[in-house]
């Protein structure tokens, strides 16, 4: 983590660069926020997917589709884990996370 001096150094660098060249700037601004919003909606797909297995290789008594559901799961579970871990890294030095979303 930087000190404080040297992080403001940096934002004073982006504002700046930000003013000059806005195009440049936004080339090396990350994730965009269509980018952050597909990524969130494909991992809702996945997890309803995930729960539509599990629930119809129950009721079906089908044992395949009651462990790839639970494996599927278990998978997401681990994905949500990793997502909330990277937002809170990032949020820590005052930058924004790059799969946040601000409405």
């Amino acid at each position: 983590m930087l000190p404080e001096r040297e992080r403001h150094a940096l934002r004073e660098i982006e504002a700046e660069l930000q003013a000059s060249d806005p195009a440049f700037a936004a080339a090396f601004a990350g994730r965009t926020l269509r980018e952050a919003k597909r990524w969130n909606l494909l991992l809702v797909l996945c997890d309803v997917t995930a729960a539509v297995m599990l629930v119809v290789g129950l009721f079906a008594r089908d044992a395949a589709l009651v462990l790839w559901g639970t494996v599927g799961a278990g998978a997401l579970v681990a994905w949500h884990i990793a997502r909330s871990e990277t937002a809170a890294e990032s949020t820590q030095d005052g930058t924004p996370a790059a799969g946040s979303t601000v409405d």
